[in-house]
């Protein structure tokens, strides 16, 4: 705890870069908890190495696609269309549903690249602070990946208890989108009624990943609006592959190239050839070099806090805080529900990982299960929602939300840490009624 005080503190009082302050803090945790300094050299580069080769790609171009479609104008005509249906007091709530309910097939970051920029574009068009979406996306993606099918974190939850996705699908979605309504209205409550947002403390546009949509003359300039379809074109063509690839298997449809196609980073290329094509016949080739050429310029700063972040998990796994954690709860038949939702918060707090933490939580209860006379699909619900809880500097996507919606490290605290942490509390109240009828 001391190290991630620390880290907070360089960033915010000593404006020392994220990627710096989180490599010295690496480096001190694992000196301080008697890692050895051959452990420590070998961890930092296996951390920054596994995470690049996990996420490096599908950032990149998940950027690359995000900043093609705002270059035609499909991030306005999106946002345009969310405006008109929901309106300015329904935007939050919008996007917290769509991300939990509708999208969680899309791989998280990539989820994230692509839903920031309209994010902030309906902030803007609305009147509201920026914080008002930036929360509701963050929670969003977490209860789409942890707490319903097919999310990435869910699917690995119900390998460790081998429950069937079936066992799983209406269940997680009962509880799922009362929990994210709910913490939307709460979240937006803190930060618009109770005025817990400093825009002048908590934004930090230094740190923001252009808008090509914005070339200095404004979000609103005159530009032709592209029709609907073409503006969710690129995203449509990424979840319709990867939904193929996962439901094809389900239909007893074994096609390698189905296989292929549903692949996070096949999907997604799809998506950006497709996006590609369109600024093509909308601004002609030397149109799309420039898009593209300012879209790496902004992956670079993005892989490379992201990468250490993936370093600082390591080192905190060799310290071998799992073990410890493990040992001290194993036998502990008391409140189990909240022991599970108990050991996967510490974990993510602590690692960072949503998907690990659930995971770990679930390998010291899943023994227990039957003795203790738990319901598998609950006991998978309290770990998805421990491991929403806390995300932070140890996290990747904290720095991905920092720097795609241009926020302070203060201001990515308030929204992406709080706003999940709420949704990890609401879901843990949900799931404990639940235990009690059945």
């Amino acid at each position: 705890m001391i190290v991630f005080v620390a880290i907070a503190l360089l960033i915010v009082k000593a404006r020392l870069n994220p990627a710096l302050a989180l490599l010295l803090g690496t480096i001190a945790l694992g000196v301080a908890t008697g890692v050895s300094l051959d452990d420590i050299s070998a961890g930092l580069n296996k951390g920054f190495g596994a995470l690049m080769a996990e996420v490096g790609l599908l950032i990149s171009l998940g950027v690359v696609m995000g900043f093609l479609m705002s270059s035609y104008g499909a991030v306005q005509r999106i946002v345009e269309g969310i405006l008109k249906i929901f309106g300015r007091r329904g935007s939050p709530y919008a996007v917290a549903l769509t991300l939990s309910s509708v999208t969680p097939a899309i791989y998280f970051d990539v989820l994230l690249v692509m839903v920031a920029p309209i994010a902030r574009r309906v902030a803007a068009r609305s009147g509201r602070p920026i914080a008002s979406l930036a929360g509701p996306v963050a929670l969003g993606l977490a209860a789409g990946n942890a707490l319903v099918v097919p999310g990435a974190a869910m699917l690995a939850y119900l390998g460790a208890m081998s429950l069937s996705s079936t066992d799983m699908l209406l269940q997680g979605f009962a509880v799922a989108i009362p929990a994210t309504a709910i913490t939307t209205f709460l979240y937006v409550l803190v930060i618009e009624r109770l005025r817990f947002w400093d825009s002048a403390r908590d934004e930090d546009e230094a740190s923001l990943a252009a808008d090509p949509a914005d070339d200095g003359e404004g979000a609103d300039r005159d530009v032709a609006r592209p029709s609907l379809f073409t503006a969710l074109a690129p995203v449509v063509t990424v979840l319709v592959l990867i939904l193929a690839g996962i439901l094809a298997p389900k239909a007893d449809i074994d096609l390698a190239i189905l296989d292929f196609l549903g692949s996070p980073v096949i999907a997604l290329f799809a998506g950006v050839l497709v996006a590609l094509g369109i600024v093509v016949s909308r601004q002609g080739l030397a149109g799309q070099e420039k898009v593209v050429d300012r879209a790496l310029e902004i992956v670079g700063t993005i892989l490379v806090v992201t990468a250490v972040a993936g370093s600082l998990g390591v080192i905190i796994t060799e310290t071998g805080m799992q073990g410890v954690l493990k040992d001290l709860f194993e036998a502990n038949a008391t409140l189990p529900l909240l022991l599970v939702w108990f050991v996967a918060a510490v974990l993510r707090m602590a690692i960072g990982g949503q998907t690990v933490s659930g995971l770990t939580a679930i390998g010291i209860i899943a023994p227990l299960v039957g003795d203790l006379g738990l319901s598998p699909v609950l006991v998978v619900l309290a770990a998805g929602a421990g491991g929403c809880f806390g995300g932070q500097f140890s996290d990747n996507a904290f720095w991905m939300v920092r720097s795609l919606f241009g926020l302070s490290t203060r201001g990515t605290l308030k929204t992406y840490t709080l706003a999940q942490s709420m949704l990890s509390v609401v879901t843990l109240a949900i799931v404990l009624v639940a235990d009690i009828f059945v």
